[in-house]
C-alpha cells in the first residue's frame, strides 16, 4: 500500500512540475512575491508565445492565477491551452 501511495505521489509531483515548467517559459508569466503568476494585465499569442499589453485578435488574456496552485488540480487548464 505504501509503495502504491508513493507511486501516486511521485506521478502527481511530475504532473505538476511539467505544467509549472510550461508556465515558467510562457511570455506572460510574471514573478510575484507569492510565486509565478499568469499576468492578467497581458495578452498572449499562444502560437508564437509573444506577449502584449494590448488585445489582439486570436490572443488570450492571462488569467491571473498563481501557476503552481492552478497546476495542482488536474481539472484546471491553461487559458492559452498549453496544458
Amino acid at each position: 500500500m505504501n509503495l502504491l501511495l508513493n507511486n501516486v505521489h511521485a506521478r502527481m509531483e511530475k504532473f505538476v512540475e511539467d505544467r509549472v515548467v510550461i508556465c515558467r517559459n510562457c511570455a506572460i508569466m510574471r514573478m510575484t512575491e507569492f510565486g509565478m503568476k499568469c499576468d492578467d494585465r497581458k495578452w498572449l499569442d499562444p502560437i508564437n508565445n509573444i506577449a502584449s499589453f494590448f488585445k489582439k485578435d486570436g490572443w488570450v488574456k492571462g488569467c491571473g492565477c498563481l501557476c503552481a496552485k492552478k497546476a495542482m488540480n488536474p481539472n484546471n487548464h491553461c487559458v492559452a491551452k498549453k496544458w
